[in-house]
């Protein structure tokens, strides 16, 4: 697995999962980056929780809703819990945000 920082600078980013497990510092997301001049690329990028509430907060704001009952909860033995958010489960597709900044640094997870 490679890892690199990814520079925010894309007209749309849609996010189909997040996924995150209790205590990890980042958050996993499986997205599609348009750049401003290219086609669209799937990726997974590694956000901080910060930007994670960003865009919940972004979606609450849009008058779109994202509670509980859309979430998948895991709690293996060790009590951690997995989450796992999938927006097209929700919304029928990925979420898009447009011109979407994120304040910390992201990572692109490649293989």
């Amino acid at each position: 697995m490679f890892m690199s920082d990814v520079i925010s600078i894309y007209q749309r980013l849609i996010i189909h999962q997040i996924s995150y497990e209790t205590g990890d510092r980042s958050v996993m997301a499986n997205c599609e980056i348009q750049p401003r001049n290219g086609e669209t690329v799937r990726a997974t990028l590694l956000i901080s929780h910060t930007d994670l509430n960003r865009i919940f907060a972004k979606l609450t704001s849009s008058g779109q809703e994202f509670g509980e009952g859309h979430t998948d909860i895991q709690i293996p033995d060790d009590d951690t819990r997995i989450i796992d958010f999938q927006f097209e489960n929700v919304y029928g597709q990925g979420i898009v945000l447009e011109n979407f900044q994120f304040v910390k640094q992201v990572r692109e997870i490649r293989a």
